[in-house]
């Protein structure tokens, strides 16, 4: 009886290493650059542009696929296009999203990054909607909180020169915004700025960060610059940024009850071959 126990140990390590892996890609990559445009909008929604720089290790695979996450589910997919180095990409694919939470899958196709090779993804998200709420400290202010996307620590290594930058709604005037504490390794205080059309800018920068870590930043400015029902008072998953992946929940529940009636069938054999 002993002696099988670390048989069936040895099932249960291999069954979910295999079905924990099964959609890895052989990836391994630095992020060299990840600089992320976030656009308030007048009608409340949000635009993104990513400027990611990637180096493909030469042990890795190709970089045939970018996950990109999102914040919410209702975005405009018809907005969304990208290209690497200035070559268009032009499959952008939400079922085939493998990363956390909601997002896109950015195929690169002939434009993929080989092993050894750097290559910059920019990406260009329209318009994300449900992505303002009602300020903690002031029900006259909308709270605006970004994560941008991140990496599984097994994918990405090195430093990540990481920069966000918010562009406040048209019409916002500089003493209005206030920014949220910022994320570890940040400087507390955003560089405050105008962009090309005179909007109120907000910059973080942190050319030490990496891209596996979730760093979230926030601002908050009057709701009145935009529409009253493009607020929302703010969820308890909302608040601690918490996404539930369903299609993961139902896989691993599929491969659990298999896995569990795979080693309840060991067990009970070898219970009769003993009773025998």
């Amino acid at each position: 009886m002993f002696k099988r126990i670390p048989l069936i140990a040895l099932l249960l390590v291999l069954l979910f290493t295999v079905t924990g892996s099964a959609f890895a890609q052989g990836y391994y990559f630095r992020l060299d650059k990840n600089y992320v445009d976030v656009y308030w909008n007048a009608d409340g929604s949000m635009s993104l542009y990513y400027q990611m720089t990637f180096y493909n290790d030469p042990s890795g695979h190709s970089i045939e696929y970018v996950d990109l996450g999102l914040p919410t589910d209702d975005y405009d997919a018809a907005s969304i296009s990208a290209n690497v180095d200035g070559q268009d990409v032009a499959y952008i694919s939400a079922s085939e999203y493998e990363g956390n939470g909601i997002g896109v899958a950015i195929a690169l196709g002939s434009a993929s990054i080989p092993p050894g090779r750097t290559g910059t993804v920019n990406i260009w998200v329209g318009k994300i909607r449900d992505v303002l709420f009602i300020d903690d400290k002031d029900d006259a202010y909308a709270s605006a909180v970004f994560v941008p996307t991140w990496f599984g620590s097994q994918y990405v290594y090195g430093t990540t020169d990481l920069q966000v930058t918010y562009h406040m709604p048209p019409g916002v005037q500089p003493d209005e915004p206030r920014w949220h504490a910022a994320p570890e390794g940040f400087p507390e205080q955003p560089i405050t700025g105008h962009d090309n059309h005179r909007r109120i800018t907000y910059t973080w920068r942190n050319p030490t960060a990496n891209g596996y870590t979730q760093y979230k930043f926030g601002a908050s400015f009057p709701v009145k610059y935009v529409p009253a029902g493009t607020v929302s008072k703010p969820t308890f998953s909302d608040r601690h940024n918490i996404r539930i992946d369903m299609d993961a929940i139902f896989g691993f529940l599929c491969w659990g009850g298999f896995g569990a009636f795979f080693i309840f069938s060991i067990i009970a054999g070898q219970l009769r071959a003993k009773k025998r």
